[in-house]
């Protein structure tokens, strides 16, 4: 596996919140994950498309994630 692949693995996890999420996502268990993460085995194609598609979800969301964030003062939008 290359160094490519592990890396969209691990932005597709972060994206859902964790490999357990991307997981469920991939319709494998964890441990499978981890062993598809040490390239034992080799990821098959069906799934690194499925991560791609995570992470091409995430980035073409209209709502930014900023959005989602309660760091504003609500009486200073008043």
């Amino acid at each position: 596996m290359s160094a490519t692949t592990i890396s969209l693995l691990r932005a597709a996890s972060a994206v859902l919140g964790g490999p357990r999420a991307l997981a469920e996502q991939l319709g494998i268990t964890p441990a499978m994950l981890s062993k598809y993460l040490a390239d034992n085995p080799p990821l098959p194609d069906a799934l690194l498309l499925r991560a791609v598609d995570v992470i091409l979800a995430d980035r073409q969301s209209p709502i930014p994630k900023a959005a989602f964030s309660v760091t504003a003062n609500p009486k200073a939008a008043n």
